[in-house]
């Protein structure tokens, strides 16, 4: 029994002793988890970037026309891309968050028309052709 109980506790402190988790022997998410994380700093990045951008651009419309042309043709992109998001959820079966999801959506696309008409406005008044 002695001996049995010696090999037993010498098989746990080999177990316990240096016991190196190798990398294919991991769950592919916890393989790609910093890879992720970096994907996710990079794509708040962007985001971040290009919300305080298109801020800028709204502050600088009234003042600068080449502001004013980059402003609604960020705009006109995100319209485009909204609409298109509608469209593909429109064909999706899909319950009462899909359609507060379409609501809300539908409202921003109103939004961003305001913006846009906003922007031809200016554009008008400077005298310059359309961007989009």
């Amino acid at each position: 029994m002695a001996f049995l109980r010696q090999l037993a506790e010498t098989f746990a402190q080999l177990r316990a002793h240096h016991r190196r988790r190798l990398p294919f022997l991991t769950a592919a998410v916890e393989r790609r988890r910093p890879r992720i994380a970096a994907e996710d700093y990079a794509a708040r990045h962007t985001i971040e970037h290009t919300l305080d951008r298109k801020a800028d651009l709204r502050r600088l419309a009234p003042l600068r026309v080449d502001a004013a042309e980059r402003y609604e043709q960020l705009l006109v992109f995100e319209l485009t891309g909204l609409r298109e998001v509608v469209a593909a959820l429109e064909a999706t079966a899909g319950g009462r968050d899909l359609q507060e999801c379409l609501a809300e959506v539908r409202e921003e696309i109103a939004r961003l028309e305001i913006e846009v008409e906003w922007c031809t406005a200016l554009r008008d008044r400077w005298g310059t052709s359309p961007v989009h």
